[in-house]
């Protein structure tokens, strides 16, 4: 029942289209990257139109390894900012007064070892920025949902950059996903691939919301 669920939960998640307002903003790349890009921010994301969870469009960026250290600060792999127009701006604003509590979306990696996600939200300048860590692992290979908590004391939040939460993110225009290099990979000449879909922010209908939802569903229908 629960792999019946979790589907529904993927179809739901992946379908919404995008909102105009950033509350329950989603970005599902089906069209393109959405001028989402990569590390440096110097080319747009790799796009595939399917083979993301239940076939689902997704984007993709590279980075290589071999500058990293043991302890080093997380490499950046994907980044959207308002000055490069990513998602038409869809999730600039305000995340305080539009009530975000938490960003979403699948990610996917190829390095021959499990990750924790990073992430970065900033004002347009890019300063003060929060950098969040999630407590999920991901294996590789392994298309897996990840959930940053960014309300207000979230013991997601790490720093705030030498800012304050009510500057940041009562003006966000910035945002970087990364991870951290397990010490068995750093300084490694190895370029992993990242693949990431259906960035959500909520509240809107979360992906437990979804999953319990598409679990009713199927049991109804039995």
């Amino acid at each position: 029942m629960f792999r019946h669920a979790l589907a529904s939960c993927i179809v739901l998640t992946l379908a919404s289209p995008s909102f105009a307002a950033i509350n329950g903003f989603s970005e599902t790349f089906a069209s393109g990257a959405a001028n989402w890009r990569n590390f440096n921010g110097t080319a747009t994301l790799g796009w595939s139109a399917a083979g993301g969870p239940s076939d689902a469009a997704y984007v993709t960026g590279q980075f290589n390894l071999s500058s990293t250290t043991v302890g080093g600060f997380p490499p950046t792999v994907m980044r959207a900012a308002a000055s490069y127009g990513s998602s038409n701006g869809g999730y600039v604003g305000n995340w305080i007064n539009e009530g975000v509590t938490s960003v979403g979306f699948w990610f996917r990696h190829n390095l021959p070892d499990s990750i924790a996600l990073t992430g970065r939200f900033a004002t347009p300048t890019n300063a003060p920025g929060a950098s969040v860590v999630s407590s999920t692992l991901i294996a590789s290979n392994t298309w897996t949902l990840v959930s940053f908590n960014v309300v207000q004391g979230s013991s997601d939040i790490v720093s705030l950059g030498g800012g304050t939460y009510a500057a940041i993110f009562s003006n966000i225009g910035n945002i970087q996903l990364g991870f951290q290099v397990p010490a068995s990979l750093a300084g490694q000449n190895i370029t992993g691939s990242f693949d990431m879909t259906g960035f959500t922010l909520t509240p809107a209908p979360g992906a437990l919301a979804l999953l319990a939802v598409g679990g009713l569903v199927r049991h109804r229908r039995r």
